[in-house]
């Protein structure tokens, strides 16, 4: 998972975008020891005490009320139970004297020191502290993963009343502390609910937390202690008083208290950290958010806020955030022990008839095991880059008998979930992402350059149409059929190459009513004619092949293949995805981006219940014997490969058409969904005249516009596909829901401008695909949100984006299955910073309707559109495409932040790999008014009269940029970096 830019302040409202074998220490028996852990001088409870098994991994918390319940397997009844808690002295008994099921464990509190401490015979300040245990970080806590089993409770509550209870065991894979980049992952091993119904108030979903065990795994503030907005980052020192104390007892410990200094515009919490005196480790922290917190978090533009206020006539405004989380000690190393939260919010609904109600959450997230050491991430079953609730991820399941020799956290009240509730069966999700090493670590083998590479074979002859007809076995999962081939020789050749995945078998090549010699190597086949071809003349090749093509592996980026699936009814449902992989795993051609023919047909044949969709115009149904149908369609514009598609099912069917032209709409869902989902394609009209106006005319007007529901979210030009929707839920849609389908639609019918109209001609520059179509999902959400709903849309990308490859990949060997994320999301953040740089929406506007008209129906590369950006701009930018495309590190913008007689002394640079990187930016130059500023590689000095540091701000929402403030006495001078 990405971690929070902010600790102290987690997004609570993203609402986006197995049952396994028990873990290895699971004993066939177990003691269950259970009590109550309380001060010993006032007998009040102390909650949050761990609660273990000394010397083992096996362990619990105590709740909020000091209560705890712990299973020892009977393996280790002989050793001793411990108790401890920060501020107390331990407690330890045998486990063979703490039978008694209601035991009182009573913890003597720890003396305090309340003065300044003086630590290793001279003054350290609070600060000095904080500095040493910051850099103390790798040698305390594991610089290997860690495998840990995890229990979590979430309690939400309105007005009092009870909405939401769900309890689970997660197994979860930690990632080395040294290694911040890595993901932490959580598989879903049990888990249960209770749901409320709220009649009284009919609140809807976005009354809901995303998935809070994610949130409490982010809250690991270890993970990343130099993010720009961490208090333990250095820069952020300034904005807070620190004082130091120590704890005594059978661990001193020393205490540094955090709350708003004189710049409380960025102090955004006070709490306290705890730090073991001696290895120097954090082994709490307890946070509460400030006020400032608060002001900052309800001042978002939050995407889904705002929709919410307009759709659901709604606002919600967090109100307080409380988080302790505790860090413990195993074999010498610390990990993450308990996160235990506590959000608050106000909501208001005049239609509810809602003022000033809380909405209340509190969640535990509780470390009960560490398993394993140096274990592999998980490569199925990973949760945690899911933002559903844990209610949606935990589903149906609800078994009575749950616990069984888990470890967990005692419930504080009585257990609501515990009733006759049917034990549901868990189903194991499929096709969960899996870590791929990088395209450039992997290197390439001979087969990426055949099917990457435009060799004379292929060069030498450019395919002007395809005939292709294919019969579908559905039964047996397989196809057959044929290819005609039409194309122009550019260069005498007597030999050239098409492709086809070597998994499926030609049959025979002829040419001319003749069959021909050919070979094969790897998915490469080499045709040789009896004679050279002359330049200028025109000839056809017709293949016949048949074969079972291969299915999509979506743990891989774009392995793609046939799906072979059922509706709700049990009919077939069948469709074919292969961009990335290639046409050709399916269908024989000259398997190369470059080449897209002018026209083309596309005959499929299909059992006669059932109906196929291709790209373009129908021509005709023909019935055939064997209760067989074909079903005949033809494209009339150029077509890249991976486009053309079949879509095989029985689908409902509807018609209109748009604009002063009638261009054709053909929309295509199942039956069941057809009334339910209306407004998906009543959305068509108004989101064809949105990117019209951004981008020019539908470049398909003869073929007509499709809109379909499919099996998997496509492109296929004048065919697109948003995929299946969520019919077993279609009456009850989340916000979350709607909004994934109708930015899908949105994403998918964009590459009819960008990927079909204007194609990338090599998988390296496939980012002019897909970064287009992501900036263009911010048009709906502009037009679906009255205020900033296209900013807080460009806010949700920079999480997105993983950093480990350059956007543009490597050229002429066809590779694409690697983590291709930031083609999209970064992707689209270079086009908002380029566009909010150039400060010209005018221009911006004719540059991209430009693009469509100057490489109309062409294939195209980096350079090209970069090439033409600079003619209508009249400046180079390449600088800044080559530092957003070809490196993984985004610019830095370094800045000195002096206050000097009522002014701020700004100084600043860019740190960027490109030299002479020279972007335009906008700061705060007055206060609450952003100017531009123009940094370059050499320090440059302003002066901004009545303003404090304070004041000063960067906007790196409008520009995708890192900015790092350095101290005030930083040496600086005006050598580049």
């Amino acid at each position: 998972m990405k971690y929070s830019a902010n600790f102290l302040l987690l997004s609570i409202f993203g609402f986006f975008f197995t049952l396994l074998t028990p873990i290895a220490n699971a004993q066939p028996g177990y003691l269950t020891l259970s009590g109550k852990v309380i001060n010993q001088e006032n007998g009040e409870p102390i909650p949050f005490a761990g609660i273990s098994v000394k010397g083992r991994s096996i362990g619990t918390v105590s709740n909020v009320v000091g209560a705890f319940l712990l299973k020892v397997p009977n393996a280790f009844v002989s050793d001793s139970l411990k108790v401890s808690s920060v501020g107390y002295q331990s407690f330890t008994q045998p486990i063979v004297l703490a039978k008694n099921q209601n035991l009182v464990i009573r913890l003597k509190a720890a003396a305090i020191t309340l003065d300044e401490v003086r630590v290793q015979a001279r003054q350290k300040t609070a600060v000095d502290m904080l500095r040493e245990a910051i850099a103390a970080i790798p040698r305390n806590y594991d610089t290997t993963s860690v495998q840990l089993t995890a229990f979590y409770r979430e309690d939400a509550r309105f007005d009092n009343d009870p909405m939401t209870f769900n309890e689970a065991v997660l197994s979860v894979y930690k990632a080395a502390y040294n290694q911040s980049e890595q993901k932490d992952q959580m598989k879903l091993l049990k888990g249960r609910k209770k749901n409320y119904k709220l009649t009284r108030y009919n609140l809807p979903p976005i009354v809901n937390l995303s998935n809070g065990a994610r949130n409490s795994l982010m809250a690991d503030f270890i993970k990343q202690p130099y993010h720009k907005n961490s208090l333990m980052n250095e820069r952020n020192f300034k904005n807070y008083d620190f004082k130091l104390s120590m704890l005594t007892g059978d661990r001193p410990t020393y205490v540094i208290d955090f709350g708003p200094g004189k710049r409380k515009r960025k102090s955004y919490g006070t709490g306290k950290f705890y730090i073991d005196a001696e290895t120097l480790a954090f082994i709490r922290c307890e946070l509460q958010i400030s006020q400032a917190g608060l002001d900052k978090e309800n001042s978002n533009d939050w995407l889904m806020k705002k929709i919410a206020s307009v759709v659901y006539k709604q606002s919600l405004e967090m109100s307080d955030f409380k988080e302790v989380i505790t860090y413990t000690s195993n074999g010498g190393k610390w990990h993450l022990n308990n996160v235990e939260r506590r959000y608050e919010a106000r909501i208001n609904s005049s239609s509810r008839k809602i003022v000033d109600k809380i909405w209340k959450v509190a969640t535990s997230f509780t470390v009960t095991d560490v398993v394993a050491k140096g274990i592999a991430p998980f490569a199925e079953g990973d949760i945690a880059d899911n933002r559903n609730s844990m209610n949606t991820l935990i589903g149906e399941q609800n078994d009575p008998n749950f616990w069984e020799n888990y470890n967990i956290q005692k419930a504080a009240s009585v257990d609501s979930v515990l009733e006759n509730i049917p034990v549901v069966p868990v189903t194991k999700p499929s096709n969960a992402l899996k870590n791929q090493v990088g395209n450039r670590q992997n290197g390439f083998n001979r087969a990426d350059t055949l099917r990457g590479k435009l060799t004379p074979l292929r060069s030498n002859y450019d395919v002007t149409f395809y005939d292709l007809a294919v019969k579908v076995d559905i039964e047996n999962k397989a196809i057959s059929g044929k290819n005609r081939m039409r194309f122009k020789v550019l260069n005498p050749l007597d030999k050239l190459q098409v492709d086809l995945y070597a998994n499926m078998q030609i049959h025979q090549i002829s040419y001319a009513g003749k069959p021909l010699t050919y070979t094969r190597e790897y998915d490469a086949v080499y045709v040789q004619f009896t004679e050279t071809l002359r330049p200028g003349s025109e000839h056809e090749l017709e293949i016949a092949y048949s074969g079972t093509p291969q299915v999509p592996d979506f743990s891989v980026p774009m392995m793609g293949g046939f799906l072979w699936d059922k509706d709700q009814a049990g009919n077939p449902w069948v469709q074919v995805v292969c961009q990335g992989s290639g046409a050709s795993l399916w269908w024989p051609n000259k398997d190369h981006l470059s080449d897209e023919p002018d026209s083309m047909r596309i005959s499929v044949t299909v059992p006669g219940d059932l109906m196929n969709i291709s790209n373009g115009r129908l021509l005709q149904i023909t019935a055939l014997p064997g209760n067989q149908t074909q079903y005949d369609w033809y494209v009339s514009y150029p077509i890249n490969n991976y486009n053309v598609t079949l879509n095989i099912g029985k689908y409902a069917h509807r018609r209109e058409t748009y604009g002063p032209d009638s261009l054709t709409l053909d929309y295509y869902c199942m039956p069941y969904n057809q009334a339910k989902f209306r407004w998906v394609f009543d959305g068509v009209k108004p989101m064809l005249a949105t990117l019209e106006k951004h981008y020019g005319p539908y470049p398909f007007p003869r073929d007509g516009f499709t809109l379909m529901e499919s099996l998997y979210p496509m492109e296929h030009q004048s065919a697109v596909s948003f995929g299946k929707l969520p019919a077993e839920r279609a009456d009850s849609l989340t916000l979350a829901d709607s909004l994934r389908i109708m930015q899908l639609a949105w994403h998918e019918v964009s590459h009819e401008w960008w990927g079909n109209n204007v194609s990338c001609r090599d998988l390296a520059d496939m980012w002019i695909n897909e970064a287009f179509a992501t900036y263009s999902e911010g048009f709906y959400l502009d037009s679906a949100v009255p205020e900033d709903g296209e900013l807080g849309y460009i806010a949700t990308l920079p999480p997105q984006v993983i950093g480990k490859e350059p956007i543009i990949g490597v050229r002429d060997v066809n590779h694409i299955h690697y983590d291709i994320g930031d083609m999209y999301s970064k992707g689209s953040l270079v086009l908002y910073t380029f566009r909010h740089m150039l400060n010209n929406d005018q221009l911006w506007a004719a540059i991209l309707k430009g693009i469509q008209q100057r490489f109309r129906l062409q294939t195209v590369t980096t350079q090209d559109v970069v090439g033409y950006i600079n003619e209508k701009t009249g400046a180079d930018y390449s600088w800044f495409f080559d530092q957003y495309l070809k490196y993984t590190t985004i610019p830095t913008l370094e800045i000195q932040l002096t206050e000097k007689e009522q002014a701020l002394v700004v100084r600043y640079r860019w740190k960027a790999d490109v030299p002479n990187f020279r972007m335009p930016i906008r700061v705060t130059k007055r206060e609450n008014h952003y100017d531009f500023i123009t940094p370059t590689t050499v320090w440059q000095t302003m002066m901004l009269p009545k303003l404090t540091a304070d004041d000063f701000d960067v906007d790196d929402t409008r520009f995708y940029v890192k900015v790092v403030e350095l101290a005030s006495d930083h040496p600086v001078s005006g050598r580049r970096p």
